[in-house]
């Protein structure tokens, strides 16, 4: 692990533990697998957190996968103002969080670049996400809101290009 836990802030170790990102990231692979019918681009892994984790972020998403990702960023502008900053913020923590998922083979590398769900469950049941916050669920839901948004939104190129990142 890049940090020791102890020495991090306890919001940050609450929020951001290995095994709560391994889970979040679990959920995104399992949901862009089942939308796109094919392995997850491990880009996506470091990005789609950036946004489903930023409140701000967070709330403005569309409701249906429908909307265009791209009319949807190209009106709502801003939120990219201060993504490379978050993303760079959560790089080391994402590390860690797929490390653990890998390591508990809740997600195994596909084929190139590539992520698909491992042999162990990784996901967050419906029990635990009775037990969380408000903020926790509606960070799941993003998650899972925005795997398939990108599933239906073109090539990962496209994707990412969309959202200003370069592969």
């Amino acid at each position: 692990m890049s940090k020791a836990w102890k020495n991090r802030p306890r919001e940050e170790s609450y929020t951001f533990n290995p095994a709560f990102l391994s889970s979040l990231m679990c959920d995104y692979v399992r949901e862009f697998c089942k939308a796109k019918g094919e392995a997850c681009p491990i880009t996506y892994i470091y990005l789609f957190p950036a946004l489903s984790l930023h409140r701000q972020t967070r709330n403005r998403l569309p409701r249906r996968t429908v909307t265009s990702l791209y009319e949807w960023i190209q009106e709502n502008e801003d939120v990219l103002v201060d993504l490379p900053r978050r993303c760079r913020a959560l790089l080391p923590l994402l590390r860690d969080g797929a490390k653990f998922a890998l390591h508990q083979q809740v997600l195994e590398f596909g084929e190139e670049h590539r992520m698909v769900i491992g042999s162990q469950k990784g996901h967050f049941t419906p029990g635990f996400l009775g037990t969380v916050s408000s903020d926790v669920n509606e960070a799941v839901a993003a998650t899972r809101f925005l795997a398939k948004w990108f599933a239906k939104s073109g090539s990962e190129t496209s994707v990412l290009s969309g959202w200003g990142v370069r592969p």
